[in-house]
């Protein structure tokens, strides 16, 4: 009995293996067919309606319904100042958060490379930022910010620095959500520099030393161009996910005070769901998605010269 299910396991593992050769074009398709659907309706399906949707002047309060008005919405936008406001708005908050995740990853990823005592913990303790949700961090961020009783204005006035209204003032509210990105995103950078640093052969460092290279010579002269195509990866992974940064922003201000730090993301919402202009909230989005391919585009082709 024993032998008779021998063969039959051993002819269903043949059977399988039969099925995965590279010449069974039929098993192939019947793999990766599905995942491929699965995607083709998850992304190209709602990003084609939503193009369309952005040709339309389509207002959910009208009962009239939509009428096809071609690229109007994007004419419009092109003399939006409430538009170009959160164009801006989004550039600084994109340049701001970005270049301080990366300046300060470098860093941290370069004390953390070391080896000392805890090392080890402490590269695993740096993780648990990144694997929070942005909405629970939106919400300890405002918490902290509070102007009564938040942690943040408590150690100011350690130093002597009065009460700080950080998310109800539009010159800080920008700055303070700055703040909140980085402590959440900086670990990713991190991570990203720590592979980078790790792939550089120790024998670089040495043959420098023999030459008499300083600590800041090695820094500026090996290790920043061996880890530019990471830099630049690390620039690329947290520019797009900048761009469309959203839930902390609703979260912990709405876009307020005001309008100050209504980016495009909050803009697009507010127009589609608040005002109820869904026409012009999708060319919003579309406007977004175009933003992130020509952003993306160059920084993506320089890492590949890079490496």
């Amino acid at each position: 009995m024993t032998s008779v299910d021998n063969r039959g396991r051993a002819s269903i593992l043949s059977s399988a293996r039969g099925l995965l050769k590279k010449d069974n074009h039929f098993s192939w398709y019947l793999l990766i067919g599905p995942p491929f659907v699965i995607l083709f309706l998850l992304t190209a399906v709602p990003l084609v309606l939503n193009i369309y949707t952005g040709l339309l002047d389509w207002n959910l309060g009208d009962p009239a319904g939509s009428d096809f008005v071609g690229l109007q919405n994007y004419l419009d936008l092109a003399v939006d100042p409430a538009f170009w406001n959160s164009m801006w708005l989004t550039t600084y908050q994109v340049v701001g958060t970005v270049s301080i995740q990366v300046t300060i990853g470098i860093g941290i990823a370069l004390l953390l490379s070391q080896d000392f005592r805890g090392a080890q913990f402490l590269r695993s303790v740096y993780l648990i930022p990144m694997m929070t949700t942005p909405v629970v961090v939106g919400l300890m961020w405002r918490m902290l910010y509070n102007t009564d009783s938040g942690m943040v204005n408590y150690l100011f006035s350690l130093v002597g620095i009065g009460p700080v209204d950080w998310l109800g003032d539009a010159n800080t509210a920008m700055p303070a959500l700055i703040g909140a990105d980085v402590w959440l995103s900086t670990p990713f950078v991190v991570v990203i520099m720590l592979a980078g640093l790790r792939s550089i052969p120790t024998e670089v460092y040495e043959a420098a030393q023999v030459d008499g290279a300083s600590g800041a010579k090695m820094f500026w002269n090996i290790t920043l161009p061996l880890l530019k195509p990471m830099i630049l990866l690390a620039v690329l992974f947290r520019v797009m996910d900048a761009i469309r940064r959203f839930d902390t922003i609703y979260v912990m201000t709405g876009g307020g005070p005001g309008n100050s730090t209504e980016t495009l993301d909050l803009f697009a919402y507010f127009n589609a769901f608040t005002y109820l202009e869904v026409g012009k909230g999708a060319a919003i989005a579309t406007v977004m998605l175009l933003i992130i391919f020509l952003v993306s585009l160059p920084i993506l082709r320089q890492a590949q010269k890079s490496d």
